[in-house]
């Protein structure tokens, strides 16, 4: 309980509250329940509408490390009128996350439903079962000939399809059922659009981490940052054709 407090005092201000409920006011969620993760961004939240889980992500507004979320904003056309009060840098990586998730499961992608936006909360569908998360790719055994292709057809598609690179593609950031060794990818706050300042050097460190991941658990497979790349290209040209 002390813990739950502590967390809720990082985000729950006034105007969280308020928008809190706005969002119940208007039945996009009933609850929110205990905090599934805390980062630095943000902490997020089981909800629920009725018996459906949901997920509440809600930035900091005070705690949040502005300065590494300046880089991933500054350059993305869609927030050029952006200031620099903290605040409004917050509303702006929520709006962002919710638009770049839109984009990505508009194209494919197999990540959470953007369900609603309110102020600094966004609202998603809760990628689990019996209310628990699924765990991430880090802590989950799983076999590499069902995995590394829905690797491959997941970043195809977010950047080939969505325009987007993902900028923190990791371990971290995918989660897999255990049953079925589906993956869905999350934490798209800070993905850029590919016309980006930055973007190929993302792209490079996702391709890089990613296989570095890899490589540690399957070191018999002969897998190279190149080889994951040329993945891509072909998964791309079977999905989209050699135009796109």
């Amino acid at each position: 309980m002390d813990d739950i407090k502590k967390i809720e005092g990082y985000v729950f201000d006034a105007q969280t509250h308020d928008a809190l409920f706005k969002l119940s006011n208007s039945s996009i969620i009933d609850s929110i329940d205990s905090p599934i993760s805390s980062g630095k961004e943000a902490v997020t939240f089981l909800g629920h509408l009725g018996t459906v889980p949901l997920v509440a992500k809600i930035y900091k507004k005070e705690t949040s490390k502005f300065k590494n979320m300046e880089k991933y904003i500054k350059g993305d056309f869609r927030f050029k009128k952006l200031g620099k009060d903290k605040r409004d840098i917050v509303l702006a990586w929520a709006s962002k996350e919710y638009k770049n998730l839109t984009l990505a499961l508009n194209n494919g992608v197999c990540c959470p439903v953007p369900l609603a936006r309110e102020k600094n909360i966004l609202i998603m569908s809760f990628i689990g079962r019996d209310s628990k998360s699924f765990p991430m790719l880090k802590d989950a055994e799983f076999d590499f000939e069902v995995v590394y292709p829905q690797l491959v057809e997941n970043y195809a598609k977010l950047l080939y399809g969505a325009k987007l690179v993902h900028a923190d593609f990791s371990q971290y950031n995918i989660l897999i059922d255990p049953q079925t060794q589906k993956i869905n990818v999350i934490d798209f706050g800070q993905a850029v659009l590919h016309n980006h300042p930055k973007a190929k050097d993302f792209l490079k460190r996702d391709i890089l981490n990613i296989t570095r991941f890899l490589k540690s658990r399957f070191p018999e497979r002969k897998l190279t940052p190149s080889l994951f790349l040329e993945d891509i290209k072909s998964k791309k040209e079977e999905i989209y054709g050699r135009d796109n």
